[in-house]
């Protein structure tokens, strides 16, 4: 199944419209070297009391006396549907960005949150002032400094109404002013304590204010431009995404040992194992758990990418009463969820490396993970067959048809093993195949849906697990959350009990309370726990940094396999 992450994957994340960089092929832009911005703080800094400090520990990279060896061969990738397409973080999230930006703060791979563009920080003042401290010896890709200016211009961006980013609510909806007293530190001041905002700050990339302004925002969406370890050289919309690695990154853990990486927008999974198998890809991203496991199975590597991921579906809009239709009602939600069969599913669906349980973004051992919040239902068709009686299922609906919306590949694959579940027990079921940006569109919907939006009682999967999924959460918990789903004021109420709670053992208690009536409306069904493999060549060696992620922030860390060579690549 095709895992978006989120990421969270982080991604996170969901992603969705077209930008303005899809027009052509384009060509990396050129751009000097300038000397250093200089950045006029707003006010200057006021704490009053420091109630509630948090210090973060200082990270520290020492860069080798003996030079790294030149960056050489190329990291080649099929993806199913490159999706928006997005190079801008504040048009959309933008997964390619997390290559070529650097974010304020980051996590490893236990969840702790680390510095990173910011070296240390701290919360003062009851919990709402957040100082950054950043660091002074991060350029960007054209040599110009980063500073608390560049800063202060994404975070004003990022805040804004036209973000369009996930985690931009958050940050904007509680902001009340931003400071730069210097060219080092950014000052972020809430109107309450929300200490769970570590979460946005590390989905915060940095753009670069003078090059942006300079080319302006469509010119930069075209041609962006960073401090990561990687820089833009190509992107040709809906075929090819293409980076060369930064060799002055100044971490030098993360300075790339490949030259390129090559994204191949590849929709058929047939040709995907194809091109694998002949050598032209190095990673398959759209393949399924079958095929990985049959490609395993013929000798070929896999490589653990991410956390264990819990598979959910969930459903969207149930709240609407203009019309009845069947996901509207409690019990014939319960009754899809007693009607599957999850072990079935993760031994055979996923050959063995899924167990059951799970719920939306939650893995074992992440904040809000109990075991009583993640644990599955039983498979209990009789009692589905008797929710459906009660419901009086079909005659009640005017709609009694479940519709299950997916993209074409391995989300179709899964969705009809879901609806093979529900067919046999009498449930009316119905697959919507919808291109990349309608899939996100729908369940990704800042402005929320109305009585004549198309997917009302959809229902959409999600594959993808965080550490501290606190604003996923609310994004699908919420009456406020972009994913319309559950409408409940007495969950509203419980999350604004949680956010604004300083004390770590209160806080905590107050979230599993959320998570527990959020997920008690049945919107969300869990299903299984997934292990995070994917299936890579012999031409890629150890994947040192960021497995933890998404693949874009791994790339960084893959090393040529051991005594590979320009000519010997694989080192056999």
């Amino acid at each position: 199944m095709r895992k978006w992450l989120a990421i969270p994957l982080i991604l996170v994340v969901a992603f969705i419209m077209l930008i303005g960089s899809c027009g052509g092929k384009t060509t990396t832009a050129t751009t000097t070297a300038t000397t250093t911005a200089t950045t006029t703080a707003t006010t200057t800094a006021t704490t009053t009391s420091t109630t509630s400090v948090t210090t973060t520990t200082k990270t520290t990279t020492t860069a080798t006396s003996t030079a790294a060896p030149a960056p050489w061969g190329t990291i080649r990738v099929g993806i199913t549907d490159f999706g928006a397409e997005a190079t801008d973080p504040t048009f959309y999230e933008s997964t390619w960005g997390w290559a070529i930006y650097d974010s304020i703060i980051t996590t490893n791979p236990q969840g702790k949150f680390i510095g990173k563009a910011a070296e240390t920080w701290d919360v003062s003042n009851g919990g709402k002032t957040w100082t950054f401290h950043l660091r002074k010896d991060i350029k960007f890709h054209n040599g110009d400094p980063l500073t608390s200016a560049d800063v202060l211009f994404t975070m004003t961006r990022f805040t804004s109404d036209q973000s369009q980013n996930p985690w931009s609510p958050g940050l904007r909806n509680n902001l009340d002013h931003m400071e730069t007293p210097d060219d080092y530190t950014f000052i972020f001041i809430t109107k309450t304590p929300e200490l769970a905002l570590s979460t946005s700050f590390a989905a915060t990339y940095i753009l670069p204010k003078k090059y942006f302004e300079s080319i302006g925002q469509d010119a930069f969406r075209v041609t962006p431009m960073g401090s990561g370890p990687w820089k833009f050289v190509e992107h040709i919309p809906e075929t090819t995404w293409k980076i060369t690695a930064n060799t002055k990154y100044w971490d030098p853990t993360l300075i790339p040992s490949y030259e390129f990486v090559e994204e191949t927008q590849i929709p058929e999974m047939a040709t995907q194992v194809a091109m694998f198998k002949n050598g032209e890809i190095d990673i398959p991203m759209g393949i399924t758990t079958d095929m990985r496991v049959e490609l395993v199975n013929q000798g070929y590597k896999q490589q653990w990418l991410g956390l264990s991921s819990p598979v959910v579906l969930n459903i969207q809009g149930t709240w609407f009463t203009h019309k009845t239709f069947a996901t509207q009602d409690i019990r014939i939600r319960k009754a899809m969820s007693y009607s599957i069969n999850r072990q079935e599913l993760c031994d055979t669906y996923y050959r063995g490396t899924a167990v059951p349980g799970g719920k939306f973004a939650l893995m074992p051992g992440g904040k809000g993970a109990a075991a009583d919040i993640i644990a599955p239902d039983p498979y209990d068709p009789t009692q589905a067959k008797a929710l459906m009686a009660a419901a009086n299922y079909p005659a009640a609906f005017e709609d009694p048809v479940i519709h299950l919306y997916t993209t074409a590949g391995a989300g179709l694959d899964f969705m009809q093993a879901i609806q093979g579940y529900w067919d046999a027990v009498g449930l009316q079921t119905q697959i919507e195949v919808v291109e990349a940006t309608v899939w996100l569109a729908y369940f990704f919907n800042p402005a929320g849906m109305t009585e004549d939006s198309p997917n009302i009682g959809w229902i959409w999967s999600w594959t993808g697990g965080a550490f501290d999924s606190t604003y996923m959460q609310r994004n699908l918990l919420t009456s406020y959350g972009v994913h319309s789903m559950v409408h409940l004021p007495a969950v509203d109420a419980l999350w604004d009990k949680f956010i604004v709670e300083t004390d770590p053992k209160l806080s905590d208690q107050y979230f599993e309370d959320f998570l527990r009536a959020g997920f008690a409306n049945y919107d969300c069904i869990g299903l299984c726990l997934v292990e995070p493999y994917i299936v890579v060549s012999d031409k890629l060696g150890e994947w040192t940094k960021n497995t933890h992620t998404w693949y874009s922030l791994a790339y960084a860390g893959i090393k040529h396999p051991a005594g590979a060579t320009p000519a010997n690549p694989t080192g056999k």
